[in-house]
């Protein structure tokens, strides 16, 4: 048996309040009708689902609500009732604030809100369109299929991240290795040849270069500490404040290599939100301004805010992106085939297949790039410490070279 606490109105129109005992959410409904009681909040207080220490939904990873969504769509497939569903989730095995955040949309879905406001409520990270598609499930009767595709593009979404952030961690590695590199061997190596500068030869430049440089370093040890822990702190700040990232991002963009992957990779996004929000109905207008969101290049969303404005004035999507020049021509022709044959939501997928391969294909070839680039410059910077060494020694020696 389980307590729960309620709030209604009895005949006279008077608000009342109380608890009683009942196996079931239905069956203490039930016994308050049965009263002759209209029901206003009906909540479990039992230490079963007593609330959670934690007051908000914080902490929630986006791999764990994926698969809690994906839980969701698969009972409602099923044919469980929204409300068993989330139930359901209650009784799980989710961190506290999943638990808490399922257990405050059980309350709210028993009161009568709706399933997308209870999503709203609980502040879960989700993305904005996944709002609208909820909504657009709940009025078209399909929730589970909304739902689904929002979950797959949150999916794509993390896929993507995660497969930049594993490719870049390689060459990082090898660079982060290369400079550990350079700063051993100005530390240690080159000092141990300093006493060459006080003979009365006169060395050749690069190695005067190099042992001077390695004198100093060595003897500034702390400056140069304090100075490169600066430069990691400082890197690190900019790095976090969202204004640098997408200025960096924004000038990257229009770089000849690095450009048209990051290009090729934010069309696919672009075209694969629209394709998914018109699929489930949510109207055009609508869905062109989420889809702009998710772009993640400022000169893109500024073109696309004027794609959105001509739209809404009546000229065609095709036409207004190809005016804007916002995607490239073989994306806008596959719009313009969509928009003829009325398979839209298809063509964009199509599209966002095509570059979303393209910038897979794209960032291959410049991992390819970025790890000999590497090499080389790392190997160039110890291969002249290296030379400046020797050219030190016979020149000391009075040796040929």
């Amino acid at each position: 048996m389980i307590n729960f606490s309620y709030q209604a109105i009895d005949d006279t129109g008077q608000l009342t309040s109380g608890t009683l005992t009942a196996p079931d959410y239905r069956s203490a409904a039930r016994q308050l009708e049965e009263r002759g009681l209209t029901l206003i909040k009906l909540d479990e207080t039992s230490q079963k689902t007593a609330p959670h220490k934690h007051t908000s939904a914080k902490g929630v990873s986006r791999k764990e609500l994926i698969l809690v969504l994906y839980e969701i769509v698969t009972m409602l497939r099923a044919g469980v009732g929204l409300h068993e569903a989330i139930e359901s989730q209650c009784k799980s095995g989710h961190s506290a604030g999943m638990l808490f955040a399922f257990e405050s949309m059980l309350g709210q879905l028993r009161g009568g809100t709706s399933f997308t406001q209870t999503l709203k409520s609980v502040k879960l990270p989700i993305p904005e369109y996944i709002y609208y598609l909820a909504e657009a499930g709940e009025l078209t009767g399909k929730l589970a299929d909304a739902l689904e595709q929002g979950v797959q593009q949150m999916e794509y979404d993390l896929q993507l991240s995660s497969d930049t952030r594993n490719a870049l961690i390689y060459p990082a590695i090898l660079v982060l290795s290369g400079i550990m590199a350079v700063g051993i061997m100005f530390l240690f190596v080159v000092p141990k040849f300093s006493s060459l500068l006080d003979g009365d030869s006169e060395l050749p430049l690069l190695a005067s270069l190099v042992l001077n440089s390695g004198t100093w370093v060595n003897d500034n040890k702390i400056f140069m500490g304090v100075l490169l822990g600066i430069a990691i702190a400082g890197s690190i700040t900019l790095w976090k404040h969202s204004g640098f990232r997408i200025m960096t991002l924004n000038y990257a963009s229009k770089t000849p290599v690095l450009g048209s992957w990051i290009n090729e990779s934010d069309i696919a996004v672009w075209a694969k939100m629209l394709g998914v929000l018109l699929s489930n109905k949510v109207p055009l207008m609508t869905a062109l301004s989420l889809a702009s969101r998710a772009s993640r290049i400022p000169w893109r969303k500024l073109k696309m805010s004027q794609v959105i404005k001509k739209v809404k004035g009546g000229v065609s999507l095709s036409l207004a992106l190809e005016q804007e020049q916002v995607i490239t021509p073989t994306a806008i022709n596959l719009v313009r085939v969509g928009e003829k044959a009325g398979e839209l939501p298809a063509t964009l997928a199509s599209v966002s297949r095509l570059y979303d391969q393209a910038s897979r294909n794209r960032m291959k070839s410049l991992l390819s790039l970025i790890e000999p680039l590497a090499i080389l410059i790392i190997g160039s910077a110890i291969g002249t410490i290296i030379l400046g060494i020797v050219l030190a020694i016979t020149s000391a020696n009075d040796i040929a070279v």
